[in-house]
């Protein structure tokens, strides 16, 4: 028998056996599949930077320690430009998504990032490193504009923020799987210790480009653009279960039932946008008005605290960091921060779519907080003049795991499924245009003055570091509690009415599950 998908209530809804549907599943695995390619490319980069190979290649000979460094300001090139590209590549990624399709967008970045890291593999000057790698993140950028969309848009609503998390676990997955090979290569001295891990992304984009269009369209892309026969038909494929495929049942009555509710909501949406008319740039400023400043305030900073609490100098440079105060093997505690970020994106998993997403990024707020502060306090002490030096700095790279294990638990993965909950289905592609090019604009400027924070001739900041990202992230658990709403089995479609001019008066009328303070701040 074909269980029923659950009615909305105040219960948690349960799983169900169309949940399981092969099509979502392997449609979630070419996605992560996808993803997968993010965090190997981000952290070949961030690892392979630290070898003896890479800076022989493109760092300066140093007669004083006999050895070889990248200058401060290649280092901070190096590491933040990409924000800049990236940000181009969101709105390239934004705009084919929007006109031609979710998948049409994957296929043509996938093909893009095979030029790219060609680029940077035959690399020998620090020009065409530089250049290769900041034209390899419009790739990434394009990623990051459509696999959260994609995630959110096929998943059933009360799995929604799981698969959702599974856009961050897959990138990290990644990162483990990369930092692995760099570990192993890093004890080889020719070039082979950095192009080996550089040059195996291509596995990535390759199979992607090839596979993705054994998997269905977005139902709810395809009614944006009016195409309601195809969207019947790919929301079939992804609900229906294999007891139905085989019997060549009719349509069942949840899926209809489904896909009616989307259809009258988003024909509700794009009459609204007729009435309201108007260029696109009109549009654009309408996500500042009365009905969507709130959204688009919450998805900004979102992502604003995701970045400026300091990601970009756990991910990018914590291999340097660790080298630099000279306990343990580098490379084994990035290896170990990838795996603890796995942990903490397992627990999100569980709890996103049990406690909600609020609860989940309170908690996260509090432990980045607790150990970006427990850091800087540590750093005040002199390692070299201290009797427990060792013990010191063992326990500021403890703390780097315990933030890159907070972070990882909340706001890594929930701000980007938040982000894609939030907007109203037209007016996605503005709002989070915005918010990306305020993360990515955190993400350079972290990125860029780390080298001269932490430099011993500049700033010589060391685990002090963490007041200043400390700070932030109190910032963020604030923000956490005051204003993040809970969007916890609320449909994509529902937003409007929950979050727009419709809450101001009938939604507490009407009665909601929700809080009321969340609804309307």
């Amino acid at each position: 028998m074909v269980s029923t998908p659950p009615e909305k209530s105040n219960i948690r809804p349960r799983i169900y056996l169309r949940d399981f549907n092969a099509t979502l599943i392997c449609s979630v695995a070419l996605l992560f599949f996808s993803a997968l390619s993010y965090g190997f490319s981000d952290q070949s980069f961030a690892s392979t930077q630290a070898t003896f190979a890479f800076k022989k290649q493109f760092g300066d000979y140093k007669p004083k320690e006999k050895t070889y460094a990248l200058p401060a300001l290649y280092l901070s090139l190096l590491n933040s430009l990409k924000a800049g590209t990236q940000l181009v590549g969101v709105i390239i990624g934004n705009f084919i998504s929007k006109h031609y399709g979710r998948r049409w967008c994957i296929f043509v970045m996938s093909l893009y990032s095979l030029g790219s890291v060609s680029v940077i593999v035959s690399g020998t000057s620090r020009g065409q490193m530089l250049a290769g790698r900041s034209i390899h993140y419009i790739y990434l950028g394009m990623q990051l504009a459509v696999i959260p969309t994609f995630l959110a848009e096929i998943s059933p609503t009360h799995l929604r923020g799981g698969t959702g998390a599974l856009y961050w676990l897959s990138i990290k997955c990644g990162g483990l799987l990369v930092t692995g090979i760099v570990r192993a290569t890093s004890t080889n001295k020719s070039n082979i210790a950095w192009q080996l891990p550089i040059g195996l992304i291509l596995t990535f984009p390759f199979l992607v480009a090839a596979l993705v269009w054994f998997i269905p369209e977005s139902p709810r892309w395809l009614l944006l653009v009016d195409r309601h026969d195809e969207a019947l038909a790919a929301l079939t494929r992804l609900r229906q279960t294999r007891a139905e495929k085989r019997n060549k049942v009719p349509i069942s009555t949840e899926i209809l039932v489904e896909f009616t509710g989307l259809t009258g909501t988003v024909e509700g949406i794009k009459t609204a946008r007729c009435e309201k008319g108007g260029s696109r740039i009109r549009q654009f400023f309408s996500i500042f008005n009365r009905s969507n400043f709130r959204r688009t305030f919450i998805v900004v900073f979102l992502l604003f605290f995701q970045q400026s609490t300091g990601q970009s100098f756990a991910s990018q440079y914590s291999t340097l960091f660790v080298q630099a105060l000279n306990t343990v093997n580098p490379f084994s505690v990035t290896l170990g921060t990838n795996a603890v970020d796995i942990g903490g994106i397992l627990c999100c998993i569980l709890l996103a779519d049990r406690l909600g997403r609020k609860p989940v990024l309170i908690i996260s707020a509090v432990l980045q907080t607790a150990a970006l502060l427990t850091m800087g306090g540590l750093g005040t002490t002199d390692p070299s003049t201290s009797a427990d030096s060792d013990s010191i700095k063992a326990g500021i790279v403890a703390m780097l795991l315990l933030f890159s294990f907070g972070w990882s638990f909340g706001y890594a993965p929930l701000a980007y499924v938040v982000a894609a909950e939030l907007p109203s289905p037209y007016l996605r592609e503005y709002t989070l245009n915005v918010a990306y090019t305020v993360k990515l604009t955190m993400e350079f400027v972290v990125s860029f003055t780390y080298s001269y924070l932490e430099d011993p001739d500049k700033a010589n900041l060391g685990g002090k570091l963490g007041f200043i990202y400390g700070s932030i992230a109190f910032l963020a658990l604030i923000f956490s509690i005051l204003f993040v709403p809970e969007t916890k089995n609320i449909e994509l479609e529902e937003m409007d009415e929950r979050f727009g001019v419709a809450a101001d008066n009938s939604i507490l009328e009407k009665g909601t599950t929700e809080d009321p303070i969340d609804v309307k701040r």
